[in-house]
């Protein structure tokens, strides 16, 4: 009965981080499709006024629905995706390990800054042509992506510690988990930076985001080749 359990919690757990691995590439597919259709690249810059902003989501407010709700459900799968890494974490120690929580906490954190961040965005797109200020709407929204850097790199550092201090395979997405993570800590530079790459709006807000998608790309396919071996032990290939 004991060995069959065993097996059973072993199943699960693999089917689980399959499925974390799925959702991982296919939030990839949708964020990149949200980017393609918002070409953020185009936004107004951080010295825009309100009327430019006003001017440009009223100009594209369909695409930019679009958009938004394609990104909105990529972060939304960021959280299956968390868990089935969390549980691939987890699952090697056989304990709950101060990285793997801070891990999860992390990737709480961001994915709920990001999500504030959209519907401050949304409300702007919904309301175009109606909102009183929609320089401070739009500053809120790049605003929250920005602060989201703070536990993004929190959960990319604590995945990277994790991997690297257990040896796993895979260790190549630790590194750029930290990369990853270093990276976003420079978005937290846009909050006092007043023009340029580096600003609210300026071209690192599209820049460090490409290193996240990379790590969760790469993470996935991980999870995705991750086989039962033994019966009861997981091992990512």
């Amino acid at each position: 009965m004991a060995i069959t359990t065993v097996g059973r919690t072993a199943g699960d757990t693999h089917g689980a981080i399959k499925l974390a691995g799925v959702a991982g590439v296919v939030s990839i597919a949708l964020g990149i499709a949200g980017s393609i259709v918002d070409e953020m690249r185009t936004f107004p810059g951080t010295s825009a006024t309100a009327g430019e902003i006003a001017g440009y989501v009223g100009a594209h407010r369909s695409a930019l629905l679009v958009a938004m709700v394609l990104s909105t459900a990529a972060v939304g799968l960021w959280l299956l995706f968390g868990v089935g890494v969390w549980m691939w974490l987890w699952q090697t120690t056989g304990d709950v390990s101060v990285s793997s929580v801070c891990f999860l906490v992390g990737l709480i954190g961001f994915v709920t800054l990001l999500l504030a961040g959209f519907t401050s965005f949304f409300v702007l797109v919904y309301r175009a042509g109606d909102v009183s200020d929609p320089r401070l709407l739009y500053d809120v929204a790049f605003g929250l992506l920005a602060m989201s850097g703070v536990p993004t790199a929190l959960a990319l550092g604590s995945y990277a510690t994790q991997v690297l201090r257990d040896r796993r395979p895979a260790g190549w997405t630790a590194w750029l988990a930290i990369v990853a993570a270093l990276a976003h800590l420079v978005l937290l530079a846009s909050l006092v930076i007043t023009s340029g790459f580096f600003s609210l709006e300026g071209g690192v807000i599209i820049a460090v985001p490409a290193l996240l998608f990379a790590w969760i790309l790469g993470t996935s396919v991980v999870l995705l080749r991750t086989t039962i071996k033994g019966g009861n032990e997981l091992v990512a290939n």
